[in-house]
């Protein structure tokens, strides 16, 4: 997998986060975690697995080291896999 398909969406992401809110922020590094996962393992359901794991992960670092903790930002970042899941 070229290194292109990752670092081009999350720099964008990066750039686009002074304008963007706090849950589309976690929707969009949702989206780009259940595509890789998904793309290195042919699998939606672990890159669906993969994008709510982050939102948890990210939930609990905050309550560690002083962040806010939402738990509607964790479903938010999970929300990201729906572009991975067919219907």
């Amino acid at each position: 997998m070229r290194p292109a398909t990752f670092i081009i969406p999350t720099l964008c992401a990066i750039s686009l986060s002074g304008c963007a809110s706090d849950k589309t922020m976690h929707f969009v590094a949702g989206v780009a975690a259940s595509k890789y996962v998904t793309k290195q393992t042919n699998s939606p359901l672990q890159g669906c697995a993969a994008a709510l794991a982050s939102g948890i992960a990210k939930e609990i670092y905050d309550s560690r080291f002083g962040g806010v903790v939402d738990r509607y930002d964790a479903l938010a970042t999970g929300a990201g896999c729906m572009y991975t899941i067919r219907f």
